[in-house]
This record gives C-alpha cells, sequence and structure tokens, in this order.
C-alpha cells in the first residue's frame, strides 16, 4: 500500500513537472515586440498601455509604458485573460481575481443601470386621453403563438390615443423606488393595456403594446447621484428630460394592481429637458469624467455635442455641421477619463438605412475626436486607417492604435492584419511616431489550410473551403490583439470592448 502512495505521488509530480514544461515551452514559443518605423518612441510615455493577445487555448497581457514592452503568459483563452486583466484594474486579488466574469458586471452593453440602480420606461394613458374599455382580454394578442393555447374566463382591455412615458430609478439592493415623467407622449396609433384571468388557476396575464416599443434609458452615476434620460424613438413628441435622484430619495416599491399606474414616487429632480418633434431628437448620452454628461442631439439640420455640469447646465458646445443634408439616427461614443474632468471623446454617428429584406445597414455621418479640459472642449482633427483598437487624445495629441489589412498573403478566407501604433499632432496631423507591433501571428493561417487536400487531384483551395465555419477549432487558434486600454485612464463608454 505504501508503494502504491508512493508511486501514486511520483506520477503527479510527473505529470506536473510535464505541465510546467509545455507551459514554459508555449511562453517562450512566439514573437512579440515593438518595431519603431519613424519618430521618437518618447511621445508613447503619455500613453501608456496594456492588452491582451491570444486564442482560444492560451494567451498573453501585454504592458507598454516607458518606452518598454513587456509581457506575461496565460494558459487561458482571451475572454478569460480579459476578465482577469478588468479584475486587476478594479483592485481584485486572490480567488476572488481569478472568479470575475467580466461579462456578467455593471455597464456591459446595459446603459440601463449604473451600478446597482436601474433605469427603464414604462408607460399609461394620457390624463387628456380618449379611452376605450372593454371587460375581456384584448383579442389581437390571441394570435401570438405563445397564447394560441390559453384559456381566458375574463379580463379586461383599455385603449387610448394618447399615452405618457414615465421614468423609473430601481435600487435592486432595497427594491426603492423613484418615478417620473419624461415628458414623452406617443399619440400616433391606438395603444392597450389589458389584462386576461387564466381559466384553471387564479393567475392572470397582463400586456401592454408599449411593452413592444423600443425606447431606451441611460443610467450614470457621478459622485453619489444616479443621472438618466430617456431616449425617444422617431414616434416621441413632446420632451425628454435629464433628472438626478440619489438612494435617500427612493421610496419602497408601491403595489401596483391596475392595468396602469399614473402615479410619481420619489424625488427625483429635472435638471434640463430637450424639445422633441421632427426636427429635434436626442441621439444619446453618456458620462465624462466625474463632473460631467454628454450629450448628441440634432436640431433642424443641425448637429450638436454638448456638456452639461451635475446640475443641468450646459457647460460646452460644439456644432458638428448645420448642413446634415442627411438623417442622423445613432451615436456612439468611447469615453477616457484621464481624471475627474479631463477626457478623451472618440465619437461616431450613423444613418441607419433599412434594406428590402429588412436588414439594416449603418452608413458614417459624422467621425470625431474631442479633448476636454481645463481650457474646455476642442475638436481635434481625427486619423486612422483601419479598424481601432484604441483612439485616445490628451495635452493636444492623438494616440491611435488600429488593425490594417496586410495584403501581402493572397489567401482566401483570410483575415490578417498588422497593428501600428500611432501618436500626432492633434492640429496638423503631423505623425510624431509610428510602430508595429511584430508577431508571428500570421503563419497561424497555415493550421487553416493543414486540412485540405493539397494532390493533383484536388479542387481549386477557394473551392474546397466552402464549408470553412469560423467556429471551428482551428481558427480558435488563430492568435490575435484582442483588446487594448490605457493605463492611466478610466474606460467610462465605449462600444468597442
Amino acid at each position: 500500500m505504501k508503494n502504491k502512495v508512493m508511486w501514486a505521488f511520483a506520477l503527479c509530480i510527473l505529470i506536473f513537472s510535464v505541465f510546467l514544461g509545455v507551459m514554459h515551452r508555449l511562453q517562450d514559443n512566439g514573437i512579440f515586440y515593438l518595431s519603431d518605423l519613424e519618430g521618437q518612441r518618447e511621445y508613447l510615455n503619455l500613453f501608456p498601455i496594456e492588452g491582451i493577445a491570444g486564442d482560444g487555448t492560451q494567451g498573453i497581457s501585454f504592458r507598454l509604458e516607458d518606452g518598454e514592452l513587456t509581457t506575461k503568459f496565460y494558459p487561458f483563452d482571451t475572454e478569460q485573460i480579459k476578465s482577469i486583466i478588468f479584475a486587476e484594474r478594479k483592485g481584485y486579488t486572490g480567488i476572488k481575481k481569478y472568479s470575475y466574469n467580466y461579462y456578467k458586471q455593471e455597464n456591459y452593453y446595459d446603459f440601463s443601470r449604473s451600478g446597482n440602480v436601474y433605469a427603464t420606461t414604462d408607460s399609461a394613458p394620457s390624463k387628456d386621453a380618449n379611452m376605450q374599455h372593454k371587460d375581456n382580454f384584448h383579442e389581437e394578442l390571441l394570435e401570438d403563438y405563445d397564447l394560441q393555447n390559453a384559456k381566458f374566463v375574463g379580463g379586461e382591455t383599455v385603449i387610448a390615443d394618447k399615452i405618457d412615458v414615465y421614468l423609473s430609478f430601481l435600487d435592486a439592493d432595497n427594491g426603492h423606488l423613484a418615478r417620473v415623467p419624461t415628458g414623452m407622449t406617443l399619440q400616433d396609433k391606438p395603444y392597450y393595456y389589458t389584462r386576461g384571468d387564466y381559466a384553471e388557476t387564479n393567475s392572470s396575464f397582463t400586456h401592454s403594446s408599449f411593452n413592444d416599443i423600443q425606447i431606451n434609458t441611460i443610467c450614470i452615476k457621478l459622485g453619489d447621484s444616479y443621472y438618466s434620460m430617456a431616449i425617444p424613438n422617431e414616434e416621441c413628441r413632446g420632451k425628454t428630460t435629464l433628472y438626478r435622484v440619489n438612494k435617500e430619495e427612493m421610496v419602497k416599491t408601491p403595489d401596483r394592481a391596475e392595468l396602469y399606474d399614473q402615479r410619481e414616487y420619489g424625488e427625483a429632480k429635472a435638471l434640463c429637458a430637450f424639445p422633441l418633434d421632427e426636427d429635434n431628437h436626442v441621439l444619446g448620452m453618456f458620462k465624462v469624467g466625474e463632473k460631467s454628461i454628454g450629450i448628441f442631439r440634432t436640431q433642424k439640420d443641425s448637429l450638436f455635442f454638448e456638456l452639461y455640469n451635475t446640475e443641468g447646465a450646459l457647460v460646452a458646445q460644439d456644432l458638428l455641421t448645420n448642413e446634415l443634408g442627411r438623417k442622423v439616427d445613432q451615436a456612439e461614443a468611447d469615453v477616457v477619463s484621464w481624471n475627474e474632468q479631463d477626457a478623451s471623446i472618440y465619437f461616431r454617428t450613423y444613418e441607419i438605412v433599412k434594406q428590402k429584406d429588412d436588414s439594416e445597414v449603418w452608413e458614417t455621418v459624422v467621425n470625431g475626436m474631442y479633448q476636454f479640459d481645463e481650457k474646455g472642449l476642442k475638436r481635434m482633427n481625427c486619423y486612422g486607417e483601419g479598424g481601432r483598437l484604441l483612439s485616445v487624445c490628451r495635452n493636444n495629441l492623438i494616440f491611435d492604435v488600429s488593425m490594417v489589412n496586410d495584403e501581402k498573403m493572397k489567401l482566401p478566407y483570410y483575415y490578417g492584419y498588422q497593428v501600428y501604433l500611432t501618436v500626432m499632432n492633434g492640429d496638423t496631423e503631423k505623425v510624431l511616431y509610428r510602430g508595429m507591433l511584430e508577431t508571428d501571428y500570421d503563419e497561424d493561417i497555415y493550421k487553416m489550410f493543414s486540412v485540405y487536400d493539397i494532390s493533383k487531384s484536388a479542387p481549386y483551395l477557394e473551392e474546397a473551403m466552402k464549408n470553412y465555419y469560423g467556429n471551428s477549432v482551428i481558427t480558435q487558434r488563430q492568435r490575435q490583439i484582442m483588446e487594448v486600454l490605457p493605463i492611466n485612464g478610466k474606460v467610462e463608454n465605449s462600444w468597442w470592448r
């Protein structure tokens, strides 16, 4: 028995040693360094970065500080490494760092929440609306697939020709609520609120046509307060209001037994409002540092970017264009804050064009970059030559990390690229530094072709690859540079993460 234990112990040591040897070999098996192409590397010192590179099985984190590039190997895929990096940025250590899941954390593609405070919209008939009342369930809903087998013994329906949109703050920690009118109305068609009483149980099913209307909300936290605004769709009229609320101003959630609720709760304060009609529209809002709120909006044929303080006062405005010539439907912004006020804002605006097959194409209208500091708001001469991994500005300098397609390998289904780092003068666009991350990642492309027959009788490669799928095991081993983040800046809002 003793000998069996010793052999088992020795086998464990051997397996662990082999594992460490393989990991060490993998760690050293690769090329990753910064090659200077032009200019002085010292310009990079203002923009230290960290990033993630690798594939679906292993990867590295890398840091570029004071002109020196260092790497750290991980036997994890790039998504796991990303979670570790963001946990470290939050100050987590030990097991908590390795169990952190970036995708489940606050504000990941969910702009309706800030921490554990959410903002949502609901509705109720306007007090001056014309209304109809029926003592049954709304019959049109019975055509819905999910309700085809439902049997209702009674119900209630209210139909109104005008409804008000409400904004609600919810503190998820204690269920407290604040509910206020947005100032928006919908009145271009009948709107219904209905309840159906199930035949075999004492339960009910409720639904409103407002549930099918897309009105986004955005919630941000500045200091100890929460700020929110409903972002209207094309059907909204009236105004949309920017509100501020503190947790102690929310109240216990009241019971709701009616089809709709016209009550207001809590003490949310209206800071400022924006008119809505065919010529005026709000595209979005976001956090800029710890003291400012950025808003994109259109006014007739003009597109504006504006900054407001925490009291709702306008502190800066830029007229992007006063002759759009085309409609602007959407605005995106990547915001990096260097401190409480100084920030970099890289933005894109789009017209959304509907296609015959009901798909959408986002066509660029205006792109650009702002620098915001003690001198005010300044629009930079934006730069870029491909897909951006990072684009920020500071001290009148623009730092751009871009992916540029590599045209050297003329192979089907090959989407290889090189990653360039560039520092430019924000006024003249003069290049002060340009470098490239040198890797051997392009060699991975050969793994894709290794499974195909290359004999004389084989079909052409492009014909043979028609059944190639992007989620195959082969492509999981295609190394890429996945993420680049500023070390000395806080990512407040980003669509590229």
